[in-house]
């Protein structure tokens, strides 16, 4: 095997290892399939113009993960349902920190407390 190839495989693991986990999609069972869009808006709440939900997308929580990764995975999975927005319901919370025995002192450290980003999306579209 090629150095190249060989370092190429690396890179694709080592991607892959990184990322969070896909988005879980719950599709609405009366909306039609739309084309994909190229622009998502992003809410914050439900919009006043008139609307229909086409989907639900729920990216579980995933400790390490970044908050901006997980957020771009369902602005992507909302352009392939042929979203016109996504309503953000951000689901983030705070990992329980826990004592751990550090080996090489003999000392307990405090570990976790880190952020664990967790959302959901609405996946809209305009009426």
């Amino acid at each position: 095997m090629s150095l190249q190839r060989t370092a190429g495989m690396l890179a694709l693991v080592l991607l892959t290892a990184c990322s969070p986990p896909a988005p879980v999609v719950t599709r609405m069972a009366d909306s039609p399939v739309f084309p994909p869009t190229e622009y998502v808006e992003v809410l914050e709440s439900a919009p006043a113009r008139p609307y229909r939900e086409i989907g639900v997308i729920d990216a579980p929580p995933e400790p390490g993960a970044l908050r901006t990764q997980v957020v771009a995975q369902i602005l992507q999975t909302a352009r392939q349902l042929g979203a016109d927005a996504v309503i953000l319901q951000d689901l983030s919370r705070t990992a329980p920190a826990a004592p751990r025995l550090n080996p090489t002192t003999g000392t307990y450290d405090m570990t976790g407390g880190d952020l664990v980003p967790a959302f959901k999306g609405i996946a809209i579209k305009y009426r």
